[in-house]
């Protein structure tokens, strides 16, 4: 895929994303997509897992997460976008009750393409600060991250 075709791509999976349209979000993606929160160490593969990761992980706990892409680069089949993630913990992330604070972190996703299409994304921010803006306890994620690295090893690598 040309630069042109990644952004263009890119571009509709954000247009999903805002939307919170699953099904337009997983359109973007390979079948075998997968979706990696380098922060928790989790890694979903599949749509199934990947629906999951974006209903439970990102939509539910975080209902205004909103990306603020501040830059964008483009390597041989990937593209990396940087920016601000903002968002309101208002639901459960991970089994871990709501702060309720907002939060404004760093961030940025590596994104590799393949046939056409995303082959998933890697997402990279500052755990710890958005835990502290967000009023959630940090210990408490990162405990409940490794339980579902252990627990789920049918669909977390």
């Amino acid at each position: 895929m040309d630069t042109t075709e990644m952004r263009r791509l890119f571009e509709a999976h954000r247009e999903a994303e805002t939307a919170r349209d699953i099904d337009g979000i997983l359109r973007t993606f390979v079948e075998d997509c997968f979706l990696e929160t380098k922060a928790l160490g989790l890694r979903s593969r599949g749509r199934d897992a990947v629906r999951a990761a974006y209903q439970q992980q990102y939509f539910t706990a975080f209902p205004d997460l909103t990306p603020e892409d501040e830059g964008i680069t483009f390597g041989d089949g990937v593209m990396a976008v940087w920016g601000t993630l903002r968002g309101t913990s208002r639901g459960e992330w991970l089994g871990v009750p709501p702060g309720g604070g907002a939060f404004e972190v760093p961030f940025a996703n590596v994104v590799p393409f393949q046939d056409g299409l995303m082959a998933g994304e890697a997402i990279y921010f500052d755990l710890a600060t958005l835990c502290e803006q967000a009023g959630i306890p940090l210990d408490r994620i990162r405990a409940a991250a490794a339980a579902r690295r252990a627990g789920t090893a049918a669909t977390t690598e």
